[in-house]
């Protein structure tokens, strides 16, 4: 048998299933082989020289490892064929990892500042070549905790997708079993292709239908357009599921810089159908042109960055909890999870209920019947703890904006979309200085009147307890006039 730095942990392991055990031994970076999810996925494109890196160890030493447990276990011969000088120490190895997220900061930098793209392109390709999800990741991550903001790191991000194309495209995709939140996500995506193909097909080879064209091509692309438009709650699943996965692995840049994409792409859906609303047949299709190449360009940085990075960072009780999550957000275009895969059942809400009155200042309630109360008063209820991390949520049927588990223990401002972060920073500040105790908004949202009320909560004493967060649809309360004095079952 001869070994070499390419090949596949998964083949590896599948035919010398001892591995698994004696990888796990012998580097705490291989526990997650025992995974057999991860096995399946990431172990099925990661060589035995990826292997290395992720565990902060030489490629020869790996090598001779393995092939010494080969040796004793089966009995069989195992020549290894030498890896380059590079992947000989394994300080030599990361002394090259670090000049290479170096050299990469450097070119995105330089992009940022102007220099012709072609020239970066060659540069690229001669110092880096290639290319991983988790380092685009660790290099939006380490550009922003020096200072680039998100938004600046979301106005460069076409340039830097066309920058690392090459070498993402040539990656595979890991494969994930039917049931798992990526596989569910990659449904999603497979039926936003179709319509976009379908709303391709409906503009023409000019982009532009003619006036001839004009009638029969409006009603096709306003029904398909609002079909497309179904990809939003993919987005709030990621917003709300994985980015707060992200943040708890100290990976916050990336979720941050794809939000503030939706939100660009929530307001091009309401641009291209606002136009094609009203008949504007050039400036709507080239609206709606923009929107499908933005809905296009999302789909391939989540299937060649974003669900890479994830597969290779989340654990199997991150999955569980996505898994378990997702179901009360729900899916785009009728996609379902269905499949093999299953969530093992995790407390969501971090421990088990006791039983038992809760003491209130007047009275007396079991827990059930507080949770009870607070899902069904006519509001949504937050509550942000003092440190600014979401502590609860009433979780009702009738919320207005969605929520899943994953959001307790999260920073309030990741919560929000970045461009509104400021805003929610800016009243929290002001109600811990005691200058402030109310801040009110009131919004038209999908021909709803939303009422909203931040409320800073303080003990006897006066110190702060955190925020409350209540709102409601007012749009029934808003229309009532006059009186009803007497009982009227409706």
């Amino acid at each position: 048998m001869l070994l070499t730095k390419d090949a596949s942990i998964y083949t590896l392991t599948k035919e010398y299933p001892f591995l698994i055990d004696a990888l796990a031994n012998h580097n705490k970076s291989f526990e997650k082989l025992k995974n057999p999810l991860l096995r399946q996925t990431v172990g099925r494109v990661a060589s035995v020289e990826k292997a290395a890196g992720m565990g902060d160890e030489s490629v020869l030493s790996l090598l001779l490892f393995i092939a010494g447990e080969i040796m004793t276990t089966t009995g069989e011969s195992v020549e290894i064929a030498p890896p380059d000088a590079r992947g000989v120490q394994g300080a030599d190895t990361k002394a090259s990892q670090e000049q290479r997220l170096a050299a990469l900061k450097e070119i995105i930098k330089d992009l940022h500042d102007g220099v012709e793209f072609s020239q970066l392109q060659d540069k690229f390709n001669k110092t880096v070549g290639d290319i991983t999800p988790q380092e685009i990741a660790a290099l939006e991550q380490t550009l922003v905790n020096e200072g680039l903001p998100e938004t600046e790191i979301k106005r460069m991000c076409h340039l830097h997708a066309a920058l690392f194309q090459n070498a993402l495209e040539g990656q595979q995709m890991p494969q994930v079993p039917p049931g798992h939140p990526v596989h569910t996500y990659l449904k999603e995506n497979a039926q936003a292709k179709k319509l976009i193909a379908e709303i391709r097909e409906a503009l023409g080879p000019s982009n532009t239908p003619t006036d001839a064209q004009w009638p029969f091509v409006l009603k096709r692309l306003s029904s398909l357009v609002q079909e497309l438009a179904g990809i939003q709650t993919h987005y709030v699943r990621k917003e709300n599921q994985l980015f707060p996965l992200l943040e708890k692995h100290d990976l916050s840049a990336p979720g941050k810089v794809m939000w503030e994409v939706h939100d660009d792409i929530r307001g091009k859906f309401r641009r291209a159908q606002e136009l094609l609303a009203d008949d504007n047949r050039v400036e709507g299709s080239a609206a709606v042109q923009d929107l499908i190449d933005e809905v296009a360009e999302m789909i391939r940085k989540e299937e060649n960055i974003l669900f890479p990075m994830c597969l290779q960072l989340l654990t199997e009780e991150d999955w569980n909890r996505c898994r378990l999550g997702d179901d009360e957000i729900g899916y785009s275009f009728g996609v379902t999870p269905e499949g093999e895969w299953s969530a093992s059942a995790v407390s969501l809400a971090g421990g088990a209920s006791q039983s038992g009155l809760v003491d209130l200042s007047t009275g007396q309630l079991p827990r059930e019947v507080v949770d009870a109360i607070l899902c069904n008063l006519p509001v949504d209820v937050s509550f942000v703890d003092p440190d600014d991390r979401v502590a609860y949520y009433s979780d009702s049927a009738h919320r207005i904006f969605p929520r899943s588990a994953a959001v307790i223990g999260r920073e309030v401002k990741n919560c929000h979309p970045p461009k509104s972060v400021h805003m929610v920073t800016e009243i929290l500040e002001a109600f811990k200085r005691g200058e402030r105790d109310k801040a009110e908004f009131w919004l038209e949202l999908g021909g709803k009147f939303i009422h909203i009320e931040y409320l800073a909560l303080r003990n006897k004493q006066g110190a702060y307890l955190g925020c409350l967060e209540v709102g409601q649809d007012a749009t029934h309360l808003r229309s009532l006039t006059g009186q009803r004095r007497l009982l009227e079952w409706e």
